[in-house]
């Protein structure tokens, strides 16, 4: 059994023959690290390929680099820490008055698209000899918004149902369906949307203008990727316990959520067999301050309550500078030791 087969087996509940294996490694990681982190990756198979193309974060190496950046939308990044995301100081529609005559940079896109086709396809063609999952794309629509707004800015205008906002929603969107249309020209599996939802305790909005407002954004992008027969990834920080259902009736096939800030008893006891869980191995507890050991315990009490009805369960992590290189080493090795239910 292949990678792509093993994915596609444990996203549909029809028992892979081992837990397919995720890994994310932060720039700040590779910095580190440098060869003896190579070295790792290269002894210890993963199962998904993560590709990125043209103004996507993993693709411009400005976003994780010391100092100030436009980005293609117009709005500022300051980083101080480099290997690792900035953040927005100056968004570009700080004012909506800035909204009149503002356009989304599609034609920029669409531009460097055709120029980055080739190498993209080359990719892909890579990945597929090797018989791996490929997931292709990134779409943000929540934080999107927030690097066109300013975050402050942009909570007032939903608590509020500001008139502009839906003005500046309407003009991303078109923007995201042409990033959406081409990543599905592609020969990949699957899509990923990644917009974080969640603090340590609770959803940043309410669940009620969560679905208002964001659902059907996510519906109209979504319902496109069902057509084309894709699969759908999706990525939140935070505690979005009351977002799982609503993630499941859009048809999302992977989440990958901070399951243990939730408790993975009270998410798998919920959820377990109606959605799968890609990953995480705790990234804020664990794999910084834990040992192999306990990285092997976390793996193990995933297995026990989210692998249900022959699938269900990715093994993914995300690995930053603040990890050390045997828990690296252990998240990998810890799914191996289980062959299926």
């Amino acid at each position: 059994m292949d990678s792509r087969e093993r994915v596609f087996r444990a996203l549909e509940f029809r028992n892979p023959d081992r837990i397919p294996i995720d890994l994310w490694t932060l720039p700040a990681t590779k910095n580190k690290y440098g060869k003896e982190l190579e070295d790792i990756l290269l002894a210890h198979e993963r199962d998904i390929i993560s590709l990125v193309g043209p103004f996507d974060m993993g693709f411009t190496p400005a976003y994780y680099q010391r100092g100030t950046f436009m980005d293609p939308w117009g709005s500022v990044w300051t980083n101080i820490n480099p290997g690792v995301i900035g953040e927005v100081k100056n968004p570009v529609i700080d004012d909506y008055g800035k909204l009149s005559g503002y356009c989304a940079p599609t034609e920029k896109f669409l531009a460097e698209w055709e120029q980055n086709k080739p190498n993209l396809k080359n990719q892909i063609s890579c990945a597929r000899e090797k018989g791996k999952f490929i997931i292709g794309g990134w779409i943000s629509v929540f934080e999107r918004l927030q690097f066109l707004r300013g975050t402050e800015e942009l909570f007032c205008d939903i608590a509020l149902g500001e008139t502009p906002m839906f003005q500046m929603i309407e003009i991303m969107m078109g923007y995201m369906h042409a990033y959406l249309d081409s990543w599905l020209e592609m020969d990949i599996d699957g899509v990923a949307f990644g917009d974080d939802w969640g603090t340590q305790i609770s959803l940043l909005i309410s669940p009620g203008r969560w679905k208002e407002i964001f659902k059907p954004l996510y519906r109209e992008l979504m319902e496109k990727i069902k057509k084309a027969g894709k699969k759908i990834f999706f990525h939140s920080d935070g505690y979005i316990f009351d977002l799982y259902p609503e993630l499941i009736d859009l048809g999302v096939d992977a989440v990958n959520s901070q399951i243990w800030c939730m408790g993975v008893e009270k998410v798998a006891d919920a959820y377990a067999g109606k959605i799968t869980f890609w990953g995480e191995i705790s990234r804020q507890n664990t794999l910084p301050a834990g040992t192999p050991e306990d990285v092997k315990k976390s793996a193990d009490m995933m297995k026990k309550y989210l692998y249900v009805n022959g699938g269900g369960l990715i093994g993914q992590s995300e690995v930053g500078g603040d990890v050390p290189l045997e828990n690296i080493t252990a998240v990998l090795e810890a799914w191996n030791d289980w062959g299926g239910k």
